[in-house]
């Protein structure tokens, strides 16, 4: 009997992969623009914008058609956002600095 790799992962599989983000923030990372504010010379209030998010997470998807289907991701677009950001995996599973 061979031993396939998962291809997704799920939250609980995110976080024991050693995920250090909320559920909050991982869907910010994952927007596709993001809030940025901006100070004028002459003004005293911060003007508020709106640019690309210049590094996403991978966007998740849903299995199911209802709206509380339990959002999965890639395992090979997690895995390569880590190894852009310079982490991989060690061998329990969990990431480790490079």
């Amino acid at each position: 009997m061979s031993i396939h790799p998962s291809l997704i992962v799920d939250w609980k599989g995110l976080k024991a992969m050693g995920w250090p983000y909320s559920r909050a923030h991982t869907w910010r990372l994952m927007a596709p623009t993001v809030k940025a504010t901006k100070r004028f010379r002459g003004r005293h209030d911060p003007v508020a914008t709106e640019i690309p998010n210049p590094d996403p997470f991978p966007r998740c998807f849903k299995l199911g058609r209802h709206r509380n289907s339990h959002p999965v991701w890639r395992v090979s677009d997690v895995l390569a956002h880590f190894e852009t950001h310079g982490l991989r995996l060690s061998a329990e599973g969990t990431l480790a600095p490079r």
